[in-house]
């Protein structure tokens, strides 16, 4: 029997999003429910302190995540793309966006009203499961995230940095270069120091050939070689 008219069942998004998994009568009830929206570069899916309204699937697209920190200074959490889904915390004690969400580029998305989404969660323990999972995995990144601020030094933070946005744009070294989207400011909230730090690291990085950069496009990463400074792993 043809399933082309249930989008979630043959989007092929759905293979890195907590949908994968899940059983089809819960994909063909988002389908029947959801709608598709699109954001504009520099645009906001939702700031910090709004009400949850929804639950939003990425589907192409970048955002960055992020909280307020001291003097009104953000902190870059982390980067979504596809896959990524936002409003999913949202329960009877949690009903406000704890951070905010901003697109890196123009966005494509799935949006499904809060209370519908709730009311077929609660009828799939598969999708009941994917979130407990994924609030598990939020919940260990936040955690090293919090603990990298604290003990790493500016190098391994921007290492870590560097290899956020590689996986972010899926990027691999026998593949061609990539243009990301963040600027350098972007990319010290992302490592919770200054831009002139980031860029002297970046320069640093390129002189010891670990990287190849110009403004925004990276040409080479050695992913290997910056995963083994931002976890502090001597060189062999």
């Amino acid at each position: 029997m043809a399933i082309t008219r249930h989008d979630c069942i043959t989007c092929n998004v759905r293979t890195c999003s907590i949908l994968d998994d899940c059983d089809r009568d819960t994909l063909t009830a988002i389908s029947t429910y959801k709608i598709s929206k699109q954001l504009r570069k520099g645009e906001r899916l939702f700031s910090e302190g709004d009400p949850i309204r929804g639950v939003c699937f990425i589907k192409k697209g970048f955002l960055k995540v992020e909280l307020n920190g001291r003097q009104g200074r953000p902190l870059i959490l982390r980067l979504a793309g596809k896959g990524a889904i936002f409003g999913h915390r949202a329960n009877s004690r949690h009903a406000l966006h704890p951070c905010s969400a901003t697109a890196l580029s123009d966005v494509s998305y799935c949006y499904i009203p809060i209370d519908l989404f709730t009311e077929i969660k609660c009828k799939s323990d598969s999708l009941k499961q994917q979130i407990l999972n994924l609030f598990l995995d939020e919940l260990e990144v936040a955690e090293k995230k919090a603990v990298h601020l604290a003990h790493k030094s500016v190098r391994e933070r921007v290492a870590e940095s560097i290899l956020i946005i590689a996986d972010a744009y899926q990027y691999k070294e026998n593949k061609q270069s990539f243009r990301i989207s963040l600027c350098r400011q972007d990319m010290a909230d992302l490592a919770g120091t200054t831009k002139e730090q980031v860029s002297k690291t970046l320069k640093d990085f390129e002189k010891e050939g670990l990287i190849k950069c110009a403004a925004k496009r990276f040409n080479y990463i050695n992913t290997n070689a910056l995963r083994g400074i931002a976890e502090n792993i001597p060189p062999y």
